[in-house]
């Protein structure tokens, strides 16, 4: 799936590049369980708005990374995905409410 086929009004992409593909999501909160679980190419689904979680994205060769419930999402993070070719969105959604509308929506 495309990054830019999920943005809607409840999604707002940070970073630059729109052609990112995912193949599957991750959802946690706990970046350690991602580094155990999450595959290559997934989309880390999470509340978790830190520089780390950009870290463990890069570690384990994730796509993109969802942020819910209207974290706020730094500059410094926004710089070194664009670097690494990680795609970040945000959504006001909290984490369940975005992986519902995402499967109705057919994007996973």
């Amino acid at each position: 799936m495309n990054i830019s086929d999920i943005l809607n009004v409840n999604y707002k992409l940070h970073t630059k590049d729109l052609d990112i593909t995912f193949n599957g999501i991750y959802a946690t909160d706990l970046l350690s369980a991602a580094i155990k679980s999450a595959e290559p190419g997934n989309m880390l689904i999470t509340i978790i708005s830190h520089d780390n979680t950009i870290g463990c994205a890069m570690m384990i060769d994730l796509a993109a990374i969802l942020i819910t419930e209207n974290r706020p999402v730094t500059q410094t993070m926004i710089n070194k995905a664009n670097e690494m070719h990680i795609a970040i969105l945000s959504t006001p959604l909290k984490t369940h409410e975005a992986i519902l509308d995402l499967k109705e929506r057919g994007c996973l």
